[in-house]
Parts: structure tokens; sequence; C-alpha cells
């Protein structure tokens, strides 16, 4: 379950023989108010909401696997002497103390080894730290739970996405450009492990809108619009551009030749229907960019409308990513 400040997508996977078979998907609009930046302003009315949405799947009791998401995720990489996973988590978590902008007390906290290295000073292993105010998964856990449903893992929104694209990129540096509604993030895996993380407060929403002023009837078709130089598109896109550079100079940077830089950017999510922003992002960041494909590697359901694949392929990436958690 993808919970958005503007939609809420509800995916169901099954594992087969022959690969992971999508086997119903369904959305909601986000109750105005209830969510902003990543944060439930109404755990107990949103999960009522949500609940009608629930019945309507007959997913009630169902396991779930969700996110958190937002400026309120903290990442860092972190270089520490070796030693077991246990005290390894523990000694981080007393060090986040010196570098974390929230209580360490108040923090949910997770981390992940990504390498063994050895200098002058000894044997150390790098690792990928990641917090979050622990009240955000409380009240992630009591929407669900209002809802019907039983919440038994979360995630941060890249893992969920790799899980999904990681099968079509073997790449050894994949880097990811997830556009949402209201809010985007940047990632980067080293073969198919989280290594960066950016979480971007802009979206998609400033295409629509302006789409809707531009076109005659007030609806528009992101398939038509034009991002050329001067176009109120192409202005809206340099926020991304910048963000997403610096991004990449910032990642560049940290990595030396030999453990890979980043020359390609994936682009999904929501943003990624907007036909020509491909073009524009690559012009602007110097990159190859390429709209990534999470159906690629799915079985879809029979008798899709051609509308529901499209929906599914750029809405329901996060979702898609979290249900094959379970699985």
């Amino acid at each position: 379950m993808d919970i958005g400040s503007k939609k809420i997508k509800i995916a169901q996977v099954k594992k087969t023989k022959q690969g992971i078979k999508v086997i119903g998907f369904d959305s909601m609009d986000t109750p105005p108010g209830m969510v902003e930046a990543g944060n439930f302003v109404d755990p107990a009315g949103l999960g009522a909401e949500l609940g009608k949405l629930v019945g309507k799947l007959r997913l009630k009791n169902h396991k779930v696997v969700s996110a958190v998401a937002g400026q309120q995720v903290y990442t860092r990489n972190i270089v520490m002497p070796r030693m077991k996973l246990g005290e390894l988590k523990e000694a981080i978590t007393f060090q986040a103390i010196n570098f974390l902008p929230i209580p360490v007390e108040e923090a949910a906290i997770d981390i992940f080894p990504l390498r063994d290295i050895e200098d002058d000073e000894g044997k150390k292993t790098e690792v990928f730290f990641v917090a979050v105010r622990r009240q955000q998964v409380d009240n992630l856990d009591m929407v669900c739970k209002a809802a019907g449903l039983n919440l038994v893992a979360v995630e941060i929104e890249p893992l969920a996405a790799n899980r999904v694209l990681g099968r079509n990129n073997p790449e050894e540096v994949s880097a990811y450009l997830n556009i949402g509604g209201s809010r985007s993030h940047f990632s980067v895996f080293k073969k198919n492990i989280l290594v960066f993380y950016r979480s971007m407060s802009f979206g998609c929403s400033a295409f629509y809108e302006a789409m809707a002023l531009n076109s005659p009837d007030g609806n528009g078709n992101p398939e038509d619009i034009n991002f050329g130089q001067g176009s109120i598109y192409d202005y809206l896109t340099r926020d991304i551009i910048d963000e997403v550079t610096r991004s990449v100079e910032y990642y560049n940077l940290q990595s030396s030749m030999s453990e890979g830089q980043i020359e390609k950017i994936w682009l999904c999510g929501s943003g990624s229907r907007f036909s020509g922003l491909d073009e524009s992002l690559a012009a602007g960041s110097g990159l190859e960019v390429e709209i990534a494909d999470p159906l690629r590697e799915l079985i879809l359901p029979a008798n899709l409308s051609q509308e529901q694949e499209l929906d599914l392929k750029y809405d329901y990436l996060i979702a898609l990513g979290l249900a094959a958690r379970l699985k």
C-alpha cells in the first residue's frame, strides 16, 4: 500500500513458477488535509476512509507492507569498526546522537552493512543508516488498524521501487528518479543494494495544473505537452534538473571511478507519464535518461484495458514493490 498526498494505491501480487503475477490493484483519492509531506495528520480519520477501499477489495485482516516517505526520512553512509550486526546497530544508534536532527529516542532506526573495507586503522564496515520519527511509523500502524489491515513491515520507497525495477536493470550502478504527485526521490543502488537516497519536495502536480490552464477544455493529455525551451513545462523542470544534478555530483564525488559513476538515470513514477520529460532531463543533466517499465517482468491480469495498464505502469510502482516483499 502506497499512501501519497494525492492518491492511496493498493496492489496485490502472487508468486508463481512463471514469476510475480499481479492479481489486483485499486486506488482512492487521499482525503484532503490528511497526508502532508509524508506525515499523517489524522491517522484515525484516514484509516476510516481507507477502510472503504479495503472493504471493496475484500482485504480486511490481510497483511500489508507500506512505506514512510518525505523529508522526515534521514539516511547516511557511515564507516564503523568491524563488529557483529547487533553491536554495530547499537554503536551507530549511540553515534546518531551527534548527527540526527531529531532525538534518538524518538527515532525508528535500521541499518544495512554495505561492504567490508580495510585501511591503516584496521578492519571496518561501511553501513547504510536510515531513521524516521517513530511517531510516523506509529501513525502508519494506526491508519492500517483503523482500515482493518495488519501492517507487518515498513520500508522506504526506493527499496520497493528497486524490488521491481532491479529485475530489469542489472547494471552495477542503477540510479532512479521517481517523480510522484507532490514529492519525488532520487536513489542509487550498487548491485541492488541502496547506497544513496534523497527525498525531494517537488512532484508532477505542477505539470497537471499547467496542463489544465493551457488546454482548451481544461484537461489535456500528458502525452501531448511541449517541454521545448521557453515553455512553461521547461521552466517547471529547472528545479528538478538542479536537484538531480546536485545529487549526481555529490554521489560521484563520494565514489571512485572504480566503484562506478552515474551515467544513466531511470525515470519512473507518475511524472514519467509526461512525454518529453525524459529528453528534457537528459538535456539539462547531461546524462542518459530512460523511462523505466515496472511491468516488463510482471505477469498482468487478463483483459486489462489500455488505460488500466498505463495506470499500473506509471502510478503503481511503489505499491507493486511493497506487495512483492510479502512474496
